[in-house]
This record gives C-alpha cells, sequence and structure tokens, in this order.
C-alpha cells in the first residue's frame, strides 16, 4: 500500500464530538462507565511517568516493556476485546490494557500534560475517514496530553502513511528515542522477515498549540 492517499476528513461535528469515534467522545461520561473511568484516571494519575501504547495488538512488546520498567506506567489501548482479553491476565501492576479507542481517550481522559511517551505503531492505512486514527484532532489530542519534555514515536511500513504523518507532525520538533526494548511488535518482526522498510518517527511537544498543521517534515530512522 506504498501508493495510499489519506480520505477526504470528516466534517466538524457540532459541540465539539469527534466524529468516527468508537462509543463517541462522550462515552465515558455516561455513569455506567464511572468505575473504568475512575480506574483508568487512579491509574493516569499516580505520579509515575506514563507511557501510552496505541494498538497494541497480541501485546508481546508493551508486557516486555511493563517489565523492563516497573517505574513506569504502562496504559495499552486496543480497541479489539479478545486481545486485551488474552493479553490483559499477564499484566504486571504497572500496566494496564484497555479495550478503548485512543481518540476517545486522548480528548477526553488524560489530563493535560500527563504522558510522557506516546507510541502509535503500524496503524492501519485505512480507507474509511471514520476509522482513520492519524488526523489533525488526534494529533492535537495527543499534543495536549503530552509533557513538555514528552514524545511521540510512529512506526509505519507504509510510505504514503509515513507522508501524511510527518505532514500531521510539522512543526513539532525532533525528540529523544523513548524506552525501546528488544521485542517488537508481530508487524514490525514481519517487516524484517520480509524485508519491508520501516518509516519512523519521534517528535516532541510542538512549541506552539496549533503546530501539525503545515508542510511535510522529514522522517528519520528509515531501515
Amino acid at each position: 500500500m506504498s501508493d495510499w492517499i489519506p480520505p477526504a476528513p470528516l466534517l466538524p461535528s457540532a459541540g465539539g464530538r469527534l466524529r468516527g469515534v468508537l462509543g463517541g467522545s462522550a462515552l465515558y461520561d455516561q455513569p455506567r462507565h464511572a468505575e473504568v473511568r475512575a480506574r483508568v484516571q487512579a491509574f493516569v494519575g499516580s505520579g509515575a511517568p506514563l507511557a501510552v501504547e496505541v494498538g497494541f495488538d497480541h501485546g508481546m512488546r508493551i508486557l516486555d516493556h511493563a517489565r523492563r520498567w516497573p517505574e513506569i506506567h504502562w496504559l495499552g489501548l486496543e480497541i479489539r476485546k479478545r486481545r486485551v482479553a488474552a493479553a490483559a491476565p499477564h499484566a504486571p501492576p504497572n500496566c494496564l490494557l484497555w479495550s478503548a479507542d485512543a481518540r476517545t481517550v486522548f480528548s477526553a481522559l488524560l489530563p493535560p500534560g500527563s504522558v510522557s511517551w506516546v507510541y502509535i505503531l503500524f496503524p492501519t492505512p485505512t480507507d474509511n475517514p471514520r476509522h482513520l486514527l492519524l488526523t489533525p484532532s488526534f494529533v492535537s489530542a495527543v499534543g495536549r496530553a503530552l509533557a513538555p519534555d514528552g514524545a511521540v514515536y510512529v512506526a509505519t511500513d507504509v510510505a504514503g502513511l509515513a507522508t501524511h504523518t510527518a505532514t500531521l507532525f510539522d512543526g513539532w520538533p525532533e525528540a529523544p528515542m523513548p524506552p525501546m526494548g528488544p521485542v517488537l511488535s508481530r508487524r514490525e518482526r514481519v517487516c524484517g522477515r520480509d524485508g519491508l522498510p520501516v518509516y519512523r518517527l519521534c517528535r516532541g511537544k510542538p512549541l506552539i498549540e496549533d503546530a501539525g498543521n503545515g508542510t511535510e517534515a522529514a522522517w528519520t530512522g528509515q531501515e
């Protein structure tokens, strides 16, 4: 899918709601979700550095990272409930695996400046704008949640998605790589096996609030 191009964006919703988000951006305002909201907020507000992995798939990578860096709290977000159910029993106390849409979590639940590192690994290059993760609104929400010295790490093997993502993160300064253990995601192992290039981008919190809507930024660490 090297020739992938992003779909036309959805028009903004009234009242600042996020369109296309699973469950809606006000999902966790509902009383029936009060318990899980409180659990996540307690985990996020523990005072420990917070790392968020978006789309952890089978969870091998985030589970290894949580054991390797016990002083960090690791929040894994995955919309596939079966993946969460299979991985959650193996999570140490400093790792919370949750079936939730990252767009809702970043826009509605994560306090400003609360996240030290965000990992976005091999997001799906969908043609459906309702399912596209990397959009200006999501990047803006990530920037709000990111700590002043935090970093966002994105990896993809789709050249078109790399170009799209670099454009979204234009204006964000380059940042040191976040904690990276030897265990790779399933997709990255496939890329290594098949000799596919992996495009990597690591950016720090933007210096201006509306950064991320300009021209294409340079990708680093291509393999």
